[in-house]
């Protein structure tokens, strides 16, 4: 059995970057990665958009089949900074 490696480990490595919210796997590519697009949609409050673009199609159908609320939403986008290591708003 291979152990999961740490979101900082796989960033490091360029690998997908795993992480758990509300119960929900998720991963998302290095943010070296991640298309200019992306961080255009965050920095415009475009949250959905910038989550659809670093998450993917499948990903965000699987967040939204949790019911979410926006407060949820925008606790999704706290982890998902936590985890990487970034800091915002």
């Amino acid at each position: 059995m291979t152990a999961r490696k740490s979101p900082t480990a796989a960033e490091a490595l360029g690998e997908h970057v795993p992480f758990t919210f509300a119960g929900v796997d998720y991963s998302v590519t290095p943010t070296s990665q991640w298309p200019f697009e992306a961080i255009e949609a965050f920095e415009d409050g475009k949250v959905a958009t910038f989550l659809r673009l670093v998450l993917g199609d499948d990903q965000v159908a699987a967040f939204r089949a949790t019911s979410p609320t926006v407060a949820t939403l925008l606790e999704l986008v706290v982890e998902l900074q936590s985890v990487l290591g970034i800091s915002g708003n």
